[in-house]
């Protein structure tokens, strides 16, 4: 049997955390959950809401956000602009990790992640511009993989993941993700997705 979590690192400790029926809410602030982002700009602040965005679910400690600053930059929790790679950005400084677990040890390969509308996965998520990194796999720029307003999006623009070639019962994905709104209001429709294949 196999399952997978959406984890960000928070609450006491703080520590991995399954989000669960929570839903990952960009914001203005690293610690205001309902604080704005500007059109055009990227956010200052990831969080675990209860709902878009109802009340922040983070704990003691909010989760990390990495900042989008150019196609090979980022800023960790406001901190100095730096360049995005493995030595940068630790473990414990993404914004999120995917955990995959199977009753019996696996390897895992073809895997991507992709961002869409929530109803068709061929379709880019609407007014807003999402970049994605993974930690781990030597890159060192950031993948866009949502520009709405350029047609980028879906499961057509998803960026790959490293394989994992050592048989386990448990597999980590490190990702920092990043996002833009392109015009003023919510922007509740957008659904990451990460799929591949285990052996």
């Amino acid at each position: 049997m196999a399952t997978w979590t959406f984890e960000g690192y928070m609450g006491s400790g703080p520590s991995w955390t399954d989000l669960g029926s929570n839903i990952l809410v960009f914001s203005g602030s690293l610690t205001d959950i309902t604080a704005t982002v500007e059109v055009g700009h990227w956010q200052d602040g990831t969080h675990a809401g209860s709902d878009h965005p109802g009340t922040d679910q983070c704990g003691a400690n909010h989760m990390n956000n990495v900042k989008y600053i150019s196609a090979t930059e980022m800023s960790v929790n406001g901190g100095a602009t730096e360049n995005i790679n493995d030595s940068n950005l630790a473990e414990n400084e993404c914004t999120a990790r995917w955990h995959f677990n199977h009753s019996s040890a696996v390897k895992m390969q073809n895997m991507k992640l992709f961002v869409y509308d929530g109803t068709n996965e061929s379709n880019p998520a609407p007014e807003v511009e999402m970049q994605a990194f993974e930690r781990g796999v030597g890159a060192t720029s950031w993948t866009e993989i949502n520009d709405y307003s350029d047609g980028v999006g879906g499961s057509g623009s998803a960026m790959s993941l490293g394989d994992k070639d050592t048989a386990a019962t448990d597999h980590y994905f490190y990702l920092a993700l990043s996002w833009s709104p392109e015009s003023a209001g919510p922007k509740q429709g957008a659904k990451l997705k990460i799929q591949g294949e285990y052996y």
